[in-house]
């Protein structure tokens, strides 16, 4: 599902990481582990499609990444409490990304269906505005899963959500058993859901 080979990137002459190999599977679990620092966010961004690799290749389901294709098939949380539209409802902006992603007949019930699954519901007709962090990061997921996605990549969810908030994502996570995800995370508990791990090194 996901493969690297001799990924790097370099801002100027620094470089925030290079020579990168990784196997995915469909249903895997990959931690990115390492310092602050160290470029997971920055290589999530790349497998995201929103920056470029400067050496090497990466592919989504055998698409490369940034692709058209590689984009449909990949949800994305990399900025959790982030990035939604603060003057719409929850509702509104998990329906916005459905809409796009989905056929028409079939967004009511995905996004009813992600919003119960992450326990968004009742709070689904506020302005994002007045919601919380940690529902703000719900809502976040709630996006990046409700078109199905088979490539999930989150960047530190467990910022600004609490042990429910965990709890419920994991289980969303666990219940799709075919989709790949990869997390970076210094959560210990995000680990112990992880059956590979990529560690990287802050350059010196």
């Amino acid at each position: 599902m996901l493969r690297l080979r001799g990924a790097g990137r370099r801002f100027g002459r620094r470089v925030v990481f290079s020579d990168l190999d990784l196997d995915v599977g469909a249903g895997g679990r990959v931690l990115l582990a390492g310092p602050n620092g160290a470029g997971k966010t920055t290589l999530l961004r790349c497998l995201s499609g929103t920056l470029t690799l400067s050496t090497g290749q990466a592919t989504v389901a055998g698409h490369p990444v940034g692709s058209p294709d590689a984009r449909r098939a990949t949800g994305v949380c990399l900025a959790p409490e982030q990035g939604l539209y603060e003057q719409l409802t929850a509702h509104q902006n998990i329906t916005l990304v459905a809409r796009l992603r989905l056929p028409r007949r079939a967004v009511p019930a995905a996004v009813t269906g992600i919003e119960e699954e992450l326990g968004i519901a009742r709070y689904a007709s506020l302005p994002v505005a007045r919601c919380s962090a940690g529902m703000r990061a719900r809502i976040s997921i709630a996006r990046s899963l409700v078109a199905a996605p088979a490539l999930l990549l989150l960047d530190e969810p467990g910022r600004s959500l609490d042990e429910e908030g965990r709890r419920l994502l994991w289980q969303s996570i666990d219940r799709r058993t075919e989709l790949t995800c990869v997390v970076a995370s210094h959560h210990a508990d995000d680990g112990r859901h992880c059956r590979q791990r990529l560690t990287l090194v802050a350059a010196g």
